[in-house]
């Protein structure tokens, strides 16, 4: 592929003009500009990386910026309306907690991979409508959002040190194993 194939600068000058236009979606879900110029860094680092699976999933580096500017000019209505379909029993019941309760266990045990497993099929579950995609998709959004220094942070306060990096792995692990994952969740 060409290098034009992997330029995500129109998705980039997207992200910046959201941080200037609403600013304060930036400041409610980021907690604060400098958090989301981080995120945007991570982005520029991995900018191939990003390219790649945006062409995986959505065919070509335009389809995906489309889709994203879309995301962001709506994006309080969609993290409200994903927000909503959470039912108040899984918003109880925090898997992402449970599954940071297990970080001195491999992540290829059966009882983290069941708990990345309900997590994936319970946002595809509720998430039907916000377009998370399939397994792979979803997983892909997780090890992102967990592998951001802020958030990653956030996650470490809230549930120990070095959670948000277990968790990555967890779900890394899964993506990697899908396939062998899935077959053996059948013969249980």
């Amino acid at each position: 592929m060409s290098f034009k194939e992997f330029d995500l600068s129109d998705y980039i000058s997207a992200l910046e003009k959201f941080k200037t236009t609403q600013t304060q979606a930036v400041i409610q879900h980021w907690g604060s500009v400098d958090n989301f110029d981080m995120f945007i860094q991570k982005i520029k680092a991995d900018e191939d990386n990003v390219a790649r699976l945006a062409i995986q999933q959505f065919g070509s580096i335009e389809k995906y910026t489309e889709a994203m500017k879309h995301n962001l000019e709506h994006f309080s209505e969609i993290v409200d309306q994903w927000q909503s379909q959470i039912p108040e029993e899984k918003r109880i019941d925090d898997k992402f907690l449970a599954l940071a309760r297990h970080k001195e266990e491999d992540v290829g045990s059966e009882p983290v991979q069941q708990i990345v497993r309900e997590i994936v099929a319970t946002a595809l579950e509720v998430n039907t409508s916000a377009k998370v995609g399939n397994d792979e998709t979803y997983c892909q959004m997780v090890i992102e959002i967990y592998s951001n220094d802020y958030f990653s942070k956030i996650v470490d306060a809230k549930y120990g040190d070095g959670s948000g990096a277990y968790i990555v792995k967890a779900f890394r692990f899964y993506s990697e194993n899908l396939a062998h994952i899935e077959s053996s969740a059948s013969d249980l």
